[in-house]
């Protein structure tokens, strides 16, 4: 995929190198949200490396190196939005690479 910068309404700099990734985020964290949910894991598991999986699946055109971007993104906003229900997940710089 190719690197854009572009600007964004109110013509401030976007920091974001890869638009075209930006634009698949929101899709794409509707879709592994749940997986990071405490109370959708199995046997008190999470189910956050499920993620990468269905990254992959949903989106084919991606690289791996992309599908990680998103899954970590995902994770960073998951455990923002819900600091009360995200103790049982790693953090996010703790996360490694998934071969698929």
């Amino acid at each position: 995929m190719s690197e854009q910068r572009g600007q964004v309404a109110g013509g401030t700099q976007e920091r974001r190198q890869n638009l075209v990734l930006r634009a698949l985020f929101d899709d794409a964290f509707l879709i592994i949200e749940p997986f990071f949910d405490p109370e959708q894991g199995w046997a008190g598991q999470p189910l956050e490396h499920l993620a990468h999986r269905i990254v992959r699946e949903n989106f084919p055109q991606l690289s791996a190196e992309e599908v990680h971007l998103i899954v970590v993104g995902a994770h960073r906003l998951f455990i923002e939005r819900n600091p009360d229900r995200s103790d049982h997940l790693p953090r996010p710089e703790d996360l490694r690479r998934v071969t698929l």
